[in-house]
């Protein structure tokens, strides 16, 4: 069950980074800013603990 949420977190941030950079081409950059902001907010939190 975990990996099923995390292979479904992951593709969320894969869809909403991959948005941001299509929006960052027509001149916004915001999506892109935020989505990269917590995907490395989140690595940050749960990919780097200690086991």
């Amino acid at each position: 069950m975990k990996f099923t949420l995390a292979l479904l977190v992951f593709c969320l941030f894969a869809f909403f980074i991959s948005w941001g950079i299509v929006m960052l081409m027509h001149g916004s950059p915001w999506l892109l800013i935020a989505s990269v902001g917590v995907f490395l907010g989140t690595f940050i939190k749960y990919g780097c603990l200690s086991h």
